[in-house]
């Protein structure tokens, strides 16, 4: 599928959002002018859009939620539009949580929402090219040291008997509680969705061996069916002295096995599939050929694809990492619309898994 034709052709029928990323992957060649596509990209409505979600507020409801203005939805949408640090505005509205960010790391509340507050605002900074930036870096491989300590010894017991705990909900009795020892002083030891996107960005950073081996330890975990057939989202976590709250957001893969077919899990596939395509170790799995294979058959005659709708879900108001926003900045009326974004996807998919298998 790798060849300049369609490159080119992607960057003849595609938006900005397309053309700027298809640039940009091309722009040793010297053949484009990526300054001036870039231009182009901070100008576009649909960047504006999403410049103006991240509103700079940081209460927890405003960094995590299904909202378009809750930051892990903006910084989700723009760092996938190519929108890094450095770039327009960008750098301006991402300060009040870098500030916050780096207040944090002197309060640290022993409590595992406000850790998974500190996460999402460092993993998705990590994304839009701040792991220069000090705080964030210390969080994303603090996160890396404590799961992969955790997965080493593959320990797939993170559930205890609630019997003994007081004060749990009754709306609560069909959750398992997830262990408390997993999540002392708040440090959760299990893998949020989040982390992975991190790990994604660090990996490309640090370019370290030892890194890398320890994220694709992680990578193996979570691909073992023992993980994916874990409650959806874990489970309930304890917050405070008889006070708990539903956990949410585990690494989960849609179609695997068998698992993770609802309409909600499934219409994150080919967005799970790009970012476990970063790894070497998700490459080989079972679940990845298998449906990597499955949306070769959405391949037309001219090499191009057009895939379901519902992997390309595009809904105001819905949450980043769940697959809700997986539009590209096409125009949806337009006859291409469906066949530009669903080959620039598969694109990205195959471009990493040469340079993965290069490594």
């Amino acid at each position: 599928m790798e060849n300049s034709g369609f490159s080119d052709w992607l960057f003849q029928n595609g938006g900005p959002v397309i053309r700027y990323l298809t640039a940009a992957k091309q722009e040793g060649d010297g053949s484009l002018n990526v300054f001036n596509l870039q231009k182009e990209l901070l100008q576009s409505g649909a960047v504006q859009y999403w410049m103006r979600c991240l509103t700079g507020i940081t209460g927890f409801n405003d960094i995590h939620g299904s909202r378009d203005t809750c930051f892990e939805n903006a910084m989700g949408k723009l760092t996938l539009y190519g929108i890094r640090k450095g770039m327009g505005d960008f750098d301006r509205r991402c300060s009040p949580y870098l500030l916050w960010l780096e207040n944090s790391m002197i309060e640290k509340k022993p409590n595992v929402l406000f850790v998974f507050k500190q996460v999402i605002i460092a993993c998705w900074l990590a994304a839009g090219g701040y792991l220069s930036e000090q705080p964030v870096r210390d969080i994303i491989l603090h996160r890396l040291d404590t799961i992969s300590e955790f997965v080493s010894n593959y320990n797939f017991s993170i559930y205890v008997d609630k019997s003994p705990f007081k004060g749990v909900p009754a709306a609560f009795k069909r959750y398992p509680l997830v262990n408390p020892d997993l999540y002392i002083d708040g440090n959760f030891a299990l893998p949020w969705i989040h982390d992975i996107f991190a790990f994604r960005a660090l990996r490309v950073y640090l370019k370290d061996d030892d890194v890398r081996e320890r994220i694709d330890r992680v990578i193996s975990y979570v691909l073992d069916k023992r993980y994916q057939q874990f409650h959806e989202g874990y489970g309930i976590v304890l917050t405070g002295n008889s006070r708990y709250n539903v956990t949410g957001w585990d690494v989960w893969l849609p179609r695997y096995d068998g698992l993770h077919t609802n309409p909600f899990q499934e219409c994150a596939l080919l967005q799970r599939l790009e970012v476990m395509s970063y790894f070497r170790a998700a490459l080989s799995s079972k679940w990845f050929v298998e449906n990597v294979h499955r949306l070769e058959g959405f391949k037309g005659k001219s090499g191009r694809y057009v895939l379901p709708k519902n992997y390309l879900r595009e809904k105001k108001n819905s949450y980043f990492v769940a697959g809700g926003h997986m539009g590209l900045g096409e125009n949806r009326r337009r006859r291409l619309a469906s066949e530009i974004e669903s080959s620039y996807w598969m694109l990205k998919i195959t471009r990493n898994m040469v340079e993965k298998n290069r490594e």
